[in-house]
């Protein structure tokens, strides 16, 4: 709980310094607008600022001057920039108040429990890779972990809020970045339409399931999609000629979108062909300078993360795109399974490769009525999590607006960039924590439809209704463990020896030390206090694999690298392949060979299996620890 409270002084004091520049730039803009994309910014711009030391010696501890400096800014910013001007609900208002509340309350308990399976990318890398980086005193491109290479804008704030509140310290940015979001909504709704708009549109945002159950962990989408929706949101207005906050406030933005995820870079190419076509509807009345502004800042703001991977990996937008632009520790194979595994996601996937775009409707629309294919996991059989579903209720402010023959220039504007966006996401990765981007929007048009429409008033029970459902979702995914242990009923390690990885990875660091661990089929890698490799194919090019013919080829390659144990996580394996398996592993046993040999060969990603069955049925991988679903190995 410290630890939380930490990151939330930090959060509010440097909130001053966001909400100043936000005010300098736009004295009118509405407070509570102020409010949520001050300190959205802020943060971005911390980490931001973040990555220009971590990459030096000891960075991770001198480090920590970007903060202490930026709540130092943020406390001079409040005396600068004018009163909170809040006003006290009233009425109908505190029901909003009340569901915003409860969900905040549910991500509060995501955010004090440690992190569990569900919560996977939290573990295998967005707090992984921070840890590891504090381990070595500074940041670097861990070359197993392509993730370490993404956009860290907001990542680089776990680097500091693990060093003062450890887990739940880190985690606590990405509730904060909740909050900020749904006074962000209320105060456009409000700038756009009414206050009754902007009610409705916070709900909207907060309502959707992946929100709320991202609020509690270390993902980064919801900062990610506030910093997209919201400059999608303002380019809207800047090219359709509604009042706006101006290309600046709207450009750091994008350039914040670009510097989280490379998913801010199709937000930014959608934002430039609406101004394009802004241009030329408007015949030379829009103003070029506003346009020009808004993208080239953008750029500059988002340009430091691509300039860092095209100095340390040799791709600016590592690992995609790797025919065109290579890419350190990568090759073709991994470029493959990783476009494959992309592909898995969502519909329309055509078998000679691409999409089929008569299934656009059922892509888009399939977020809300079959979220399982859109996530992890087995997105391929929809048995994906629902909680990372967008809901139906945002839905329904594009699709009023689209139907009701009353959009002005600005909607239609909002509504042509939407389009643009999920037809982006379409062709590329149809995930739906990707889709928050848009879902920021669409809330805000969720606000204005039931505001100013005549079925406004249905969609307000859609809405209701959602916040009703995704409460109820998201807390049946809330355990008794994870209550104990936010209400300090139970001490985190109780709680996090039952989940996976703990137990062998505590017995691994202390078998390790002074070693290092090649870890298959096994990504958490966080509760690892020594060195440690994702040594699965796929991951690097550092293990030789296509140069491995025998188990004692594979054993000196490893020995090589420095590695003095292998772990084996079993839980991904057929009964049936883990008893053939062990057979082969046995010394005197039946190894493989012949065409069951050649078949595993055939595949690097099961060629490695008979390299290490070879290696234990030889005594150079010797069992030293055994559990129902693990092994650990010494090497020799």
């Amino acid at each position: 709980m410290i630890g939380v409270l930490v990151t939330l002084a930090f959060c509010l004091a440097s909130l001053g310094g966001g909400r100043w520049l936000v005010r300098r730039l736009d004295p009118s803009l509405d407070p509570a607008l102020a409010f949520g994309l001050g300190g959205l910014l802020s943060l971005g711009f911390v980490g931001l600022g973040s990555l220009f030391v971590l990459y030096a010696p000891g960075g991770t501890s001198w480090g920590m001057a970007v903060p202490i400096l930026a709540a130092l800014a943020g406390l001079a910013g409040w005396r600068f920039g004018g009163p909170l001007a809040v006003r006290k609900p009233s009425g109908f208002d505190w029901a909003f108040v009340l569901g915003l509340t409860v969900v905040g309350l549910l991500g509060l308990i995501g955010t004090l429990a440690p992190s569990t399976a569900m919560d996977w990318d939290s573990l295998a890398y967005h707090l992984a890779v921070p840890k590891l980086w504090i381990q070595a005193g500074h940041a670097y491109s861990v070359s197993f972990i392509h993730h370490s290479n993404f956009p860290f804008a907001f990542d680089n704030l776990f680097v500091w809020g693990l060093q003062w509140g450890g887990e739940s310290g880190a985690k606590a940015f990405v509730l904060v970045s909740f909050a900020y979001g749904c006074a962000a909504l209320f105060g456009l709704g409000r700038t756009l339409y009414s206050e009754k708009a902007g009610w409705w549109g916070a709900l909207a945002f907060a309502g959707m399931p992946v929100v709320a159950w991202e609020s509690g962990t270390a993902y980064v989408d919801i900062a990610h999609g506030l910093y997209a929706g919201l400059g999608l949101v303002f380019a809207a207005m800047l090219a359709s000629g509604a009042k706006s906050p101006g290309p600046w406030i709207t450009a750091f933005c994008l350039g914040l979108a670009m510097g989280t995820k490379y998913t801010g870079l199709q937000t930014l190419l959608v934002v430039g062909l609406l101004f394009v076509v802004a241009l030329a509807v408007g015949r030379g009345r829009s103003p070029v300078r506003p346009f020009a502004i808004t993208v080239v800042v953008a750029l500059i703001v988002g340009a430091p993360w691509y300039a860092r991977n095209q100095l340390l990996v040799g791709n600016p937008v590592f690992p995609f795109f790797y025919e065109q632009l290579g890419g350190k520790n990568w090759d073709q194979f991994a470029a493959d399974i990783y476009r494959e595994e992309q592909q898995t996601f969502g519909v329309g996937r055509r078998e000679t490769g691409g999409r089929d775009f008569s299934q656009f409707a059922h892509g888009v629309f399939g977020l809300a009525y079959q979220p399982g294919r859109f996530t992890n996991p087995s997105p391929t059989t929809g048995a994906g999590f629902p909680t990372q579903a967008l809901g139906m209720a945002v839905f329904g402010g594009l699709v009023l607006w689209s139907a009701s023959g009353r959009m002005k220039r600005f909607e239609g504007t909002l509504v042509g960039g939407l389009l643009l966006s999920f037809a982006l996401w379409f062709v590329l990765s149809q995930q739906s924590r990707y889709a928050i981007n848009f879902g920021v929007p669409m809330a805000a048009l969720v606000g204005g439809a039931v505001a100013s429409l005549r079925a406004g008033p249905v969609l307000a029970a859609f809405v209701a209704l959602q916040a009703f459902y995704t409460v109820y979702l998201t807390r049946t995914l809330v355990t008794d463990g994870q209550v104990k242990t936010a209400l300090g009923l139970q001490s985190r390690e109780a709680m996090v020896a039952k989940g996976p990885f703990y137990t062998p990875a505590k017995l691994l660091n202390e078998l390790a030390a002074g070693g290092k661990v090649a870890l298959f089929d096994e990504v958490f890698g966080y509760f690892l206090d020594v060195p440690y490799f994702w040594a699965n194919p796929g991951h690097s090019t550092e293990i030789p694999y296509p140069e491995l013919k025998t188990g004692a080829e594979f054993v000196e390659a490893l020995k090589a690298m420095g590695f003095t144990h292998v772990y084996l996580n079993l839980q991904y394996q057929e009964k049936g392949f883990r008893a053939r398996w062990f057979e082969a592993m046995n010394r005197g046993g039946r190894p493989f060979e012949g065409e069951e040999r050649a078949a595993l060969f055939a595949d690097r990603r099961t060629q490695w299996k008979a390299l290490l069955a070879d290696a234990v049925a030889s005594g150079r991988f010797v069992p030293i620890r055994q559990g129902n679903e693990w092994l650990i190995f010494q090497i020799q």
